[in-house]
């Protein structure tokens, strides 16, 4: 089930990645994955398709600000981010979240890039670059991965 940030035990929630507790193989890749998306359809839709596929822990943000709140106590595996977020944008949100945990590998989405933000959105370590609507199939092969 997506959790959202006002869920009290967002910080304490642990993903197991143990295979006997019946996850799914992807699950035992990616725990936890954090998404950002100013688009409360676009959340929902994309919750539900990594729950159900990837059988990993998402926690679902509106702002930068939101997702900031959660990774001094938590730690993800994946963050997907959108480009136009309010308070920062999603290349300065991966930034921070990058040098918190070098280690989270990062997804870019957006309906409209230039080819100047997407060039610095891999010099920015970003891995995979998406436009919406993205297909889920993509999406959850790229976290997969």
């Amino acid at each position: 089930m997506t959790r959202r940030p006002t869920d009290s035990a967002i910080a304490s929630t642990q993903s197991s990645n143990d295979p006997s507790d019946g996850g799914s193989h992807a699950a035992d890749r990616v725990a936890r994955i954090l998404l950002v998306d100013d688009d409360p359809l676009v959340l929902d839709a994309l919750s539900g398709w990594l729950e159900a596929e990837c059988g990993a822990e998402v926690i679902a943000c509106t702002s930068a600000e939101q997702a900031m709140a959660l990774t001094s106590p938590a730690r993800f595996d994946v963050c997907i981010l959108d480009y136009q977020l309010t308070g920062a944008d999603g290349l300065t949100l991966g930034a921070m979240l990058r040098e918190l945990n070098p280690a989270t590998r990062l997804i870019l989405l957006s309906g409209n890039l230039s080819p100047a933000v997407e060039s610095l959105a891999l010099e920015h370590g970003f891995g995979r670059i998406f436009r919406k609507p993205v297909s889920p199939k993509h999406l959850i092969d790229a976290i997969i991965l």
